[in-house]
C-alpha cells in the first residue's frame, strides 16, 4: 500500500531503508538542535565577557586602596555618586592615614603604632572597598543609558541607536537628508546600528528579540535601496513606512526596553493590573509588529511589480498584434 505524495510514509519500503531515513532525520534534528543550544551559549558567554569586562572597568577605583590611598578611591566615587556616606569615608580614612604618617615620623614607640595603624588601615581601606563596590556598580548601572545592559555605548538620544555620534543627523529628525541616495544611506546605517544593539545587548533582551531584529534589518534594506532609485522606485507611502520602522519604531522599542532595569515588573497597583504584560512581552510584540509592516510593504510592492509586469506585457502583445496586421 503507497500513500500519495506528500503524505505518510510508504509501508512497503524495506526495513533497512525506513531506519536509514529516520537515522537521517533523527540526524538533521539533532544538528539544529546542536546549533540552536550552541548559539545560546554562545550568547550567554559572550554577554558575560561584555557584563565582567564593565564590572572590570567599573570597579577600576579599587586600585586605590590596594594602593593605600583608600581615601582618593572613596573621594572619587563619593564626587561621581553624589553620596555623603562615601564622602564621609573618605575624611575618615584620610584622617587614619594622617594619623599614621605622624605617628611614624614621630619616632620611638610612635613608630610602632604608626605601623600598625598604617596596616590597619590599609586593610580597612581594601574590605571597605570591597564592601562598597557592589553598591557603585548598581548605582552606575542605574545611572547608565541601558541599566539591564550598562556594557552597551550611550543613546544618541531618544530613540536613537547605541554608538551613533552625538548630533549626528537622523533619518527622520532636523537635518534630515533630502536627497533619495543619502536618506537610503543614513537608513542602512541607523538599521545595522539597531541590529549592533540587540547584538551586543545579548541576554539582556529577550531570546526571540535578536532574531526578529534580523528580520527587519533584512526586509529594509532592498526596501531602502530601492528608495535610493536602484531597482524600480518605490511608492512614497511605503518608502516613509519602512524609514519610520528603521528611524524611529526599531530603535525606540530597544531604548525603552534597555532603560528598564534588569528583571523590572509593573508594580501590582499599575494600570493593567496582574494581566499588563511584560516588557519583554510588549518588547517582542512590537518588533513582531514591525517584522508584519515590512512583510504587508514587501507584498504591495511585489503586487505592483507584477501588475506593471503585466501591463507591460499587454501593451506589447497589442503592439506586435498591431504591426502584423499593417503588414
Amino acid at each position: 500500500m503507497t500513500s500519495s505524495p506528500g503524505g505518510p510514509e510508504r509501508t512497503d519500503q524495506p526495513a533497512d531503508q525506513r531506519s536509514e531515513g529516520a537515522a537521517e532525520r533523527a540526524a538533521v534534528v539533532a544538528r539544529r538542535v546542536g546549533q540552536d543550544v550552541g548559539r545560546q551559549v554562545g550568547r550567554r558567554v559572550t554577554t558575560a565577557a561584555r557584563r565582567q569586562g564593565w564590572r572590570a572597568r567599573t570597579s577600576a577605583w579599587l586600585l586605590l586602596p590596594v594602593a593605600g590611598l583608600p581615601w582618593v578611591g572613596f573621594g572619587y566615587i563619593a564626587w561621581r555618586g553624589r553620596r555623603a556616606a562615601w564622602a564621609g569615608a573618605a575624611a575618615l580614612h584620610l584622617g587614619v592615614s594622617a594619623g599614621a604618617v605622624i605617628a611614624l615620623l614621630s619616632g620611638e614607640w610612635w613608630t610602632v603604632l604608626g605601623v600598625l595603624a598604617a596596616g590597619g588601615g590599609w586593610g580597612a581601606g581594601v574590605v571597605h572597598g570591597l564592601v562598597a563596590n557592589p553598591r557603585w556598580l548598581q548605582l552606575q548601572a542605574e545611572r547608565s543609558p541601558s541599566p539591564s545592559a550598562p556594557w552597551l555605548p550611550p543613546l544618541a538620544g531618544p530613540g536613537g541607536p547605541a554608538g551613533s555620534p552625538a548630533g549626528a543627523p537622523r533619518l527622520l529628525g532636523p537635518g534630515a537628508p533630502t536627497d533619495p541616495a543619502e536618506r537610503a544611506a543614513l537608513g542602512q546605517q541607523e538599521a545595522a546600528a539597531a541590529l549592533e544593539v540587540a547584538v551586543r545587548a545579548g541576554t539582556a533582551l529577550p531570546e526571540d528579540a535578536l532574531p526578529l531584529v534580523r528580520q527587519v534589518h533584512d526586509a529594509a534594506l532592498p526596501l531602502l535601496a530601492r528608495g535610493a532609485g536602484r531597482g524600480l522606485p518605490l511608492p512614497a507611502l511605503d518608502l516613509y513606512e519602512v524609514e519610520a520602522v528603521v528611524g524611529e519604531h526599531l530603535p525606540a522599542a530597544l531604548a525603552q526596553y534597555l532603560v528598564l532595569p534588569p528583571g523590572y515588573r509593573p508594580p501590582p497597583g499599575s494600570p493593567g493590573g496582574a494581566d499588563a504584560p511584560s516588557p519583554a512581552e510588549s518588547l517582542l510584540a512590537q518588533l513582531r509588529s514591525l517584522v508584519e509592516l515590512l512583510a504587508e510593504v514587501t507584498e504591495r510592492v511585489h503586487e505592483h511589480d507584477a501588475r506593471q509586469l503585466r501591463v507591460q506585457a499587454a501593451f506589447l502583445g497589442d503592439k506586435v498584434r498591431r504591426s502584423d496586421l499593417e503588414l
